[in-house]
């Protein structure tokens, strides 16, 4: 095909004053002296309304920062495409414009998903098609039949093309974008769990979220290693909203984990996170342990500190359940510190009481209860469901397996019971 079948495209007029270009001087430059003004004229009018189009319907192209790079983005494809139908260069990702790579990589920073970057591409290649075959519809016969299959082959191999390079782009861009931001965020997060001073304005900026506000953290993992990081984050994004929360913070920590921080400006009522079971379903292999309530950057660190102890606990494995509470675990957090130490006491306290078998067990478990219900061999065979006498009968052969009656106050006994039934028997 020779140019001279192609000179339609150098009578494209705009209908009316085009409006002012946007994209940068060299990609006008060019398409200038390729085409003219009038084919130019023509693309600038038609970018401005395929962007309009585009951002109707995906709105994520529009908004107040990013809807200049994306224009000019939309405004220099045209020009390159008509460029393109009219040069026939070979297809090379050199031909995708620098605008359109430059508004790309705005929309990774954006964390405008993929598809819908490429639905863009593709709502735009539908609109220059038909614009293009309006213009061949009022063409004589020949060139329209020549040109017709040509225009619509060629387009496809740029949209093609363009899709196929923004895609890469779009990955590479979002990898180092997440990469910077996210390495940045976790050296000011380890400076403040490290207790060094990390001055307020900076901590903000950098982490976009208050450290003058009462934080509760959150350690999310799961049970199965196959886990995405994003899977984690989401979970924890459903437990700041259902804690009703101010900010949300969150950084990976390693395969598998995700720390989080919810703050409020004023503390937190208890019962915003005894009721957390109950309204954030299981999420299978996913778990969360619960630090205390703390303010300020030493508060931030705290309540990290006892998330990290509560999940601890938790992989001792006594707790049931995808939350622990280190409320609810915080004595337990504080005889387990040194695992070994803790074993030592229960075994010298418990004596022949402290033996593996499942029998023994079950009497240390009965002595356990029988004490914390105040020696209640009735609130202890409610809380165990076995008959009153059971609880008596396996009180008094505990006893025996002690070597003496149980002392009046029983501190270091209930604690050797704690550490057992926590750590398993010496």
């Amino acid at each position: 095909m020779t140019t001279t079948a192609r000179a339609w495209l150098l009578g494209l007029r705009p209908a009316g004053a085009p409006p002012e270009p946007v994209c940068t001087p060299e990609t006008l430059a060019v398409a200038v002296r390729a085409l003219g003004p009038g084919p130019v004229g023509w693309a600038v009018e038609v970018a401005r309304a395929m962007a309009r189009d585009i951002a109707r319907q995906v709105p994520e192209h529009d908004g107040p920062s990013a809807f200049p790079p994306f224009h000019r983005a939309v405004e220099a494809t045209v020009l390159t495409a008509l460029r393109g139908l009219f040069t026939e260069p070979a297809p090379a990702p050199a031909l995708i414009a620098p605008e359109a790579l430059a508004s790309n990589a705005e929309l990774a920073r954006r964390n405008v998903p993929l598809d819908r970057v490429l639905r863009g591409v593709r709502l735009g290649h539908a609109h220059l098609h038909g614009r293009l075959t309006a213009v061949l519809d009022g063409q004589p016969a020949d060139v329209r039949a020549a040109e017709t299959h040509r225009i619509s082959e060629l387009l496809f191999v740029y949209a093609d093309l363009q899709a196929s390079r923004l895609a890469e782009e779009y990955v590479a861009e979002r990898d180092r974008w997440h990469r910077g931001r996210e390495a940045a965020r976790r050296r000011i997060v380890d400076d403040i769990l490290a207790g060094h001073a990390v001055g307020a304005a900076v901590a903000a900026r950098t982490l976009g979220y208050e450290l003058a506000r009462h934080h509760a953290a959150f350690v999310v993992t799961s049970a199965s290693p196959d886990t995405p990081a994003d899977e984690l984050r989401l979970f924890a994004a459903e437990l700041a909203r259902a804690v009703e929360c101010e900010q949300l913070l969150t950084v990976t920590a390693d395969t598998g984990e995700v720390w989080a921080w919810t703050c409020w400006p004023t503390a937190p009522p208890r019962t915003a996170f005894t009721a957390l079971p109950r309204l954030v379903p299981e999420r299978g292999p996913l778990r969360a342990a619960l630090g205390p309530v703390g303010h300020g950057a030493e508060g931030f660190r705290r309540s990290h500190q006892g998330a990290r102890e509560a999940q601890r606990v938790a992989r001792l494995g006594s707790r049931t359940g995808w939350l622990c509470d280190y409320a609810d675990v915080s004595t337990a957090a504080l005889l387990t510190a040194d695992p070994e130490h803790a074993r030592w006491f229960a075994a010298r306290v418990l004596g022949p009481l402290g033996a593996q078998d499942p029998r023994t067990g079950e009497l240390r478990e009965t002595l356990r209860v029988y004490l914390a219900q105040g020696r209640s061999p009735q609130g202890a065979a409610e809380r165990l469901f076995v008959a009153r006498n059971t609880v008596t009968y396996r009180v008094r052969r505990a006893e025996e397996l002690l070597g003496r009656p149980l002392e009046p106050d029983g501190l270091e006994l209930r604690l050797a019971l704690e550490i057992a039934r926590l750590l398993g028997p010496a």
